[in-house]
């Protein structure tokens, strides 16, 4: 699509999409959905935050609610909808983080393919966020793109768009490492500086291992998502893991939660102090 239409002198187009709340705090409406912010620490072995990943929660025009998985895949690669939607997610994640005690932060952002490939690779795309960091008093170096399933044709595009963000300070990560596309061979190739680990693999040990393996080869840091019980957080750390996300550690909170939100002392949880 013509991002054009979007990136204007005259008017900035998804800013017109968001709605304000109390405290600054705001969420989306567009074509008869209305978006909110939802955010879910990630944090290391001892329960220190490293970032909050941006998800989205979606009701329809009657307040029930949508899920958004479904959503997003029943939209055409690239289309409008698809990339204003992407824009409008982004944009209510890093306002919302910015209103809040933890706004120096890393925020974790998902994206499609051909939506990132779009927007790496548009000079005007990548100023306009940058403008709007700036007005947000955020920094480059906080966001963090995480990359989900693609296609061997999406390659090439994905490659030129990290390198281009990285020029700017923004990182990316290869989101749900071991389901589909995400393969150690893509991790090689894209070699992002987080390796998340798809939930479905958080009780297997032999892949815990071999995935810690790979990140090491390409310098990155791994990310356990889905962590739901002691257990897993435990066999994770004990291999090698350094981040750990899931339920067992915080579930997904609006906005407003975030300034009440006290991060668990690991080590105390698990008795080692």
């Amino acid at each position: 699509m013509d991002l054009k239409s979007i990136y204007s002198v005259q008017m900035d187009y998804i800013q017109n999409l968001v709605r304000y709340e109390r405290q600054g705090f705001v969420y989306g409406y567009y074509q008869g959905k209305t978006f909110y912010s939802v955010f879910q620490p990630i944090v290391d072995a001892v329960g220190q935050i490293l970032a909050f990943e941006g998800l989205v929660r979606i009701t329809d025009e009657h307040g029930c609610s949508v899920n958004p998985g479904e959503y997003f895949s029943s939209m055409s690669p690239g289309d409008e909808a698809n990339v204003i939607t992407t824009l409008l997610c982004g944009k209510l994640h890093s306002i919302n983080l910015a209103h809040t005690i933890y706004r120096h932060s890393k925020l974790f952002i998902n994206v499609s393919p051909s939506v990132f490939t779009l927007l790496a690779n548009n000079r005007d795309s990548i100023e306009h966020l940058m403008s709007r960091l700036r007005c947000l008093r955020l920094v480059s170096s906080q966001i963090v793109y995480e990359i989900t399933e693609f296609e061997e044709s999406d390659l090439k595009g994905i490659l030129q768009g990290k390198a281009y963000l990285e020029q700017y300070g923004i990182k990316t990560a290869l989101d749900d490492y071991g389901a589909c596309y995400a393969t150690q061979e893509r991790a090689e190739k894209i070699r992002s500086p987080y390796l998340k680990i798809d939930r479905s693999y958080v009780s297997d040990v032999e892949f815990i291992r071999q995935a810690v393996v790979v990140a090491k080869r390409i310098g990155a840091k791994t990310i356990a998502e889905g962590i739901e019980t002691q257990e897993q957080f435990e066999m994770c750390k004990m291999n090698g893991i350094d981040y750990f996300q899931g339920y067992w550690i915080a579930k997904p909170m609006p906005s407003q939660r975030l300034q009440d939100y006290q991060p668990l002392a690991l080590e105390r949880v698990l008795g080692l102090v």
